[in-house]
């Protein structure tokens, strides 16, 4: 990881960020003593999915068919005729 002063940050913003945006992480030192670090903005992540890819993903990944099974005898008897907590 490079080092650049401070004062060379404010002096040459622009080239820092462009070597930052190459990928490099770089030290930012005041009087000689690491201060921050600039490092890459990690890509962001399409919040959806298109159909296609949704369909393609989960023909891919099955849940385990006995899977169903399992979870009912696990969860047994409901607690819903109960009624309310007090």
């Amino acid at each position: 990881m490079d080092q650049v002063a401070s004062r060379d940050l404010r002096n040459h913003t622009a080239d820092v960020l462009k070597r930052v945006a190459g990928g490099d992480s770089v030290t930012i030192t005041v009087n000689g003593s690491p201060a921050a670090v600039l490092s890459p903005v990690a890509s962001p992540r399409r919040p959806y999915l298109t159909r296609s890819e949704c369909i393609d993903l989960l023909s891919r990944h099955r849940a385990d068919p006995g899977m169903a099974a399992d979870l009912a005898e696990l969860a047994g008897e409901t607690t819903d005729d109960l009624g309310p907590i007090r």
